[in-house]
């Protein structure tokens, strides 16, 4: 009985005196914690941010990915740190993190003023080729991030969005974005409604997303496979729960529908703002690419 007590219950113990106690990582003032293979190797190459430290997870194992970080993080000064898995979970907060974080400071978005630069996001202008998306209060982290790899992925050109109740360029919206956050610019304006009445009066045509059209009144309603641009094109998409709010579905010129492939039950009856994005900016992107052929 002695034996057994020993084996199950004071050598448990002594192991668990032994264990080694998670790392108390102190942060640098301002930093945040970027989380992700594609996040933090882009970030590391792009030299967006300031980089602080890079933490991989120390592992017997010797996998390639790693030692392109190690190379990445020497060649640009920074110091690297191989922890322990627990510790890379306390610095994301338990997120999913490929085994690597990277310590940087946070990615601010651009001026829109920045936006309207000669050259940037105009050098199809001549030829009407050019498409903005311009996003009204997307809050979740998650669907920000993944409207930012559509729009990168398919071709728009600029990213606007609204301040007010709009979700920052967090390290979780840079993950959900694949790292497109690093690569892609931002913009971002107080008054989204002054940007898209000065927008039309440069000659832009302006387009709102709907998924009840029954809803809308006094702007036309148009299928996104039967739309066809030839100006400069703004999309607007609204917010997750509420939509465009009716004074920017009021600036619009039209506003696109996608067609369900059935019947749809209440309740089930539209789509993620990030999906349905997706494919509205493939049916008006796939134009884009054929003219330009």
């Amino acid at each position: 009985r002695e034996l057994w007590l020993s084996q199950h219950d004071e050598f448990p113990r002594a192991r668990k005196g032994m264990e080694r106690k998670p790392l108390r990582l102190e942060r640098t003032k301002g930093s945040e914690i970027l989380f992700g293979i594609g996040p933090c190797s882009l970030a590391l190459s792009q030299a967006r941010r300031e980089l602080f430290r890079l933490f991989l997870k120390h592992s017997g194992s010797r996998r390639p990915v790693m030692g392109e970080f190690v190379l990445q993080a020497t060649a640009r000064g920074v110091p690297v740190l191989h922890v322990q898995r627990r510790e890379l979970d306390e610095l994301c907060r338990g997120q999913v993190h490929q085994g690597v974080c990277l310590e940087a400071t946070p990615l601010p978005f651009k001026r829109l003023e920045d936006a309207e630069a000669p050259g940037l996001g105009g050098e199809a202008r001549g030829n009407g080729q050019v498409i903005w998306l311009a996003l009204e209060q997307i809050q979740d982290p998650m669907n920000l991030g993944a409207l930012l790899r559509s729009a990168y992925f398919l071709g728009v050109d600029r990213v606007v969005t609204s301040l007010r109740n709009s979700c920052p360029l967090t390290p979780t919206v840079s993950k959900a974005s694949a790292g497109a956050m690093e690569v892609f610019d931002v913009y971002s304006t107080d008054d989204l409604q002054s940007f898209l009445k000065a927008k039309t009066a440069e000659g832009w045509e302006v387009v709102g997303t709907v998924s009840k059209p029954e809803d809308v009144e006094d702007v036309p309603v148009t299928s996104c496979l039967e739309f066809r641009w030839d100006k400069p094109l703004i999309v607007v998409i609204g917010s997750e729960g509420e939509g465009l709010s009716l004074e920017t579905q009021l600036l619009c010129h039209r506003m696109l529908a996608i067609p369900p492939g059935r019947a749809l039950h209440p309740g089930i009856d539209s789509l993620n703002v990030s999906v349905a994005t997706g494919i509205l900016l493939h049916s008006i992107c796939s134009q884009k690419r054929r003219h330009g052929d």
